[in-house]
């Protein structure tokens, strides 16, 4: 058996999927997503996760009708991992490493906020308990933890997502 483990969010049916959304998307989602200037895309800042670059809010709404907000969440169109704080705290009292975290908003189908959610991101080093898929170097939908991480995800019932073996190509 692998000592790693492949994680990413449910995706059934009833699972949420969030879009972010912010002043001037356009609702064709092939047409480009500018800054005011016209000329300046948003999507870079949102692939690195740096709002605070942008003139206006951001946002994760659902963008299916699921019902059910798991304990990672599905973000679509980019890699952007969206965790419960449950998720979160039970890696801290394990003391994980390889993840950085950063605040999200989170609102549910009507527009209301959702709390107890975060962003998560692999930042992986030699040794972390948390790495890219396949030795990746960017984000990746999908990520391996260490079995002490699932451990400690089970322990604190914050095991709502996809937890399969992990077999490198």
């Amino acid at each position: 058996m692998s000592d790693w483990v492949r994680m990413q969010a449910r995706s059934r049916r009833n699972d949420v999927w969030l879009d972010v959304n912010g002043q001037g998307k356009p609702k064709i989602t092939e047409e480009p997503w500018c800054m005011p200037d016209g000329v300046t895309g948003v999507y870079p800042f949102i692939v690195d996760w740096r709002p605070e670059k942008l003139p206006f809010p951001l946002w994760l709404a659902p963008y299916n009708g699921g019902k059910t907000f798991g304990d990672v969440l599905w973000t679509v169109g980019i890699t952007l991992k969206i965790a419960s704080t449950g998720f979160i705290a039970a890696r801290r009292a394990l003391g994980a490493t390889g993840y950085r975290t950063f605040d999200v908003e989170v609102r549910d189908h009507a527009g209301s906020p959702v709390e107890g959610y975060t962003g998560f991101a692999t930042d992986p080093s030699p040794g972390s308990d948390i790495q890219n898929l396949y030795d990746q170097t960017g984000q990746n939908y999908a990520f391996i933890a260490s079995q002490r991480v699932i451990e400690a995800l089970r322990d604190h019932g914050a095991d709502q997502l996809d937890i399969s073996p992990y077999t490198p190509d």
